[in-house]
């Protein structure tokens, strides 16, 4: 009821205005209300933009981030494992662990601080490297003495039993803090590493621990100037969930495993999640190193994306009020010239609705309304002819359709032919020319029948043995064919006839010179994105680099060969296509990735 009575109230409303008041009003209501919807979209839309691109350029830049610092601590790893070119070195540890002479200790105990002292030199990020020998005293190179370092060794026992269980292996552990002293003015954070050292000259038996500090400030220097936005922050921690890198120093030794926002962005790993921190939404990225495990955080305001927006928005706003003062001058002036001329012709129109056939318009103007007017004063004099002319093409219509059928032929009377001649050979003992009859049969059914454009591979796969079957019949053997087809795949579909300009250039023009020992390969397997991918290749006379660019620039008389290509991208996506290697002389491969497709 509601409904009825607003909607009478509208058709009240238009039928108390006049031509042009009704005309104004529907101008600007149906002019405007998309306008405004179109703008909202827009809005809309580039916001996602905004949010997409951030995102990738974000993920870019975790990216870069994470393999700079592999990078790094690489560089580290392999200077620790430096250690085991010294093998004075090591054979002073060996000494060491199996002598109990003290003066003999006291040789390899010089040797072994001597190597400590020279290995910290040019290696700027390190801090202080300490040797821990089996059974046996501390040796290390650190400006602030020892003390400091073997303090936090004794409060982290589960450091010695992971380089143990590591057996060898580099381990990288948390970020801990000195606070200020005697030696540091400010507190200083490090990264330690280590590993078990080993006695590669006598069965590998352990012979103690090194350690490394690696000063925060290595990292700083990578991931300290990087930033996504103005406010957008970064954090890396272990694979335990503890922070190893934060621009916030108060937050190294703290655990975020625990914490909703790190269990939901380690959930989908490689994507973004918007959370709230703090009272304040962030979009939230991580990528994990698969040199240690590490995660790479980015942590991005929302208030960043909206802030880049914001220029939008306002240029949307101006837009709008801009086209919606224009569209309502034009209302007013498409109504103010456009209504007298249309009474005009109501008027004439009454009369010939009256039988007055001989009513004319008087034309003022040589835009649309005068066309308009010029057009009903000759309607009267051209309907009939226009009939008779609809009337003549039907005619010919009709006739050109029974032409056109009386022109087609029977697919079934070409097959029952072919199969009579099938017959007929057989008959006379000529064997290939029944399966040559054969193969023709099935190739022409194939080629013309009524179906979708989607096939199995296996009918792709007989279509291509019969198609290859009778080219090799034409050239008299002077080329092979080979298929080998794997039957996982074979059901699965794929586009009608999609190898054909491939294998007609593998053997009309790739074998066009070729008398003997030609040969073309069709293999189809499952590749390891999962897709079925399909090669053709030849050891015909091949394409030249020079004509193979022209063709895939349409500058040539090409074989088709890149149509697929662009069909498949069109339809499926960027990874699948046809790539083409081709090389003067030698031959061509050309690889069809294609999805699977039930």
């Amino acid at each position: 009821i509601y409904a009825f009575e607003v909607n009478h109230s509208m058709k009240r409303f238009f039928s108390s205005r006049n031509l042009r008041n009704k005309l104004m009003i529907t101008l600007v209501v149906f002019i405007l209300t998309p306008l405004i919807l179109i703008g909202y979209i827009f809005y809309e839309r580039s916001n996602q933009y905004i949010l997409d691109r951030t995102d990738r350029e974000t993920y870019q830049v975790l990216n870069l981030v994470r393999q700079n610092v592999d990078q790094l601590l690489q560089e580290i790893e392999n200077q620790l494992l430096s250690l085991y070119d010294q093998e004075d070195v090591i054979g002073e540890l060996s000494k060491l662990y199996n002598t109990s002479n003290s003066k003999q200790k006291e040789q390899h105990h010089e040797s072994i601080y001597r190597y400590s002292r020279t290995f910290l030199l040019g290696k700027d990020q390190v801090d202080s490297v300490y040797m821990i020998p089996s059974g046996s005293a501390v040796y290390f190179a650190d400006f602030k003495g020892s003390s400091f370092f073997l303090e936090q060794l004794s409060k982290r026992p589960e450091w010695r039993s992971q380089l143990q269980d590591a057996d060898g292996k580099v381990v990288w552990f948390p970020t801990y803090g000195l606070a200020p002293n005697r030696f540091l003015s400010q507190p200083q954070y490090y990264i330690p590493v280590g590993m078990q050292v080993k006695d590669v000259t006598d069965v590998l038996q352990p012979l103690g621990t090194i350690m490394l500090n690696v000063k925060i400030e290595a990292l700083d220097r990578i991931i300290g100037p990087v930033s996504v936005s103005p406010n957008s922050v970064f954090m890396v921690t272990d694979s335990q969930g503890q922070v190893v890198w934060h621009h916030h120093s108060e937050i190294y030794g703290t655990n975020m495993r625990d914490e909703t926002f790190y269990q939901e962005a380690v959930r989908h790993l490689g994507k973004f999640t918007t959370q709230r921190l703090n009272g304040e939404l962030y979009r939230i990225g991580v990528t994990q190193s698969d040199y240690n495990g590490w995660y790479y955080f980015s942590f991005l305001p929302i208030r960043d994306l909206e802030a880049q927006s914001e220029n939008m928005k306002s240029f949307l706003v101006l837009t709008i009020v801009a086209f919606t003062a224009l569209f309502v001058l034009l209302a007013w002036l498409t109504t103010h010239f456009i209504t007298k001329p249309i009474r005009q012709m109501v008027a004439a129109m009454k009369l010939i609705h009256k039988n007055n056939l001989g009513v004319r318009l008087q034309t003022q103007s040589i835009d649309e309304i005068g066309l308009l007017q010029s057009a009903f004063n000759g309607m009267q004099d051209r309907i009939n002819d226009l009939i008779y002319e609809v009337r003549v093409k039907s005619e010919k219509e009709r006739e050109a359709e029974v032409r056109a059928l009386q022109a087609q032929i029977n697919p079934h009377v070409l097959y029952n032919t072919l199969d009579t001649i099938n017959w007929m050979a057989l008959e006379r003992g000529q064997k290939d020319i029944s399966e040559m009859i054969t193969a023709l049969s099935d190739i022409m059914r194939y080629a013309i029948r009524q179906t979708n454009k989607l096939v199995t591979l296996k009918e792709e796969i007989n279509w291509a043995e019969n198609y290859s079957y009778l080219q090799k019949m034409r050239f008299e053997d002077r080329f092979d064919i080979s298929f080998d087809i794997d039957s996982d795949i074979v059901e699965h579909k794929v586009p009608r006839l999609f190898m054909q300009p491939y294998l007609e250039n593998a053997i009309i023009h790739g074998m066009e010179h070729t008398e003997s020992g030609g040969l073309s390969r069709i293999t189809a397997r499952s590749n390891e994105q999962g897709h079925i991918e399909v090669v053709i290749d030849d050891n015909g006379c091949g394409i030249s680099q020079e004509k193979l660019r022209a063709i895939k620039r349409r500058e040539t008389h090409g074989m088709g060969i890149y149509n697929l290509d662009e069909r498949l991208q069109l339809e499926y996506g960027r990874p699948f296509g046809v790539t083409v290697e081709s090389e003067l002389d030698k031959g061509t491969t050309i690889t069809i990735t294609l999805p699977k497709l039930k």
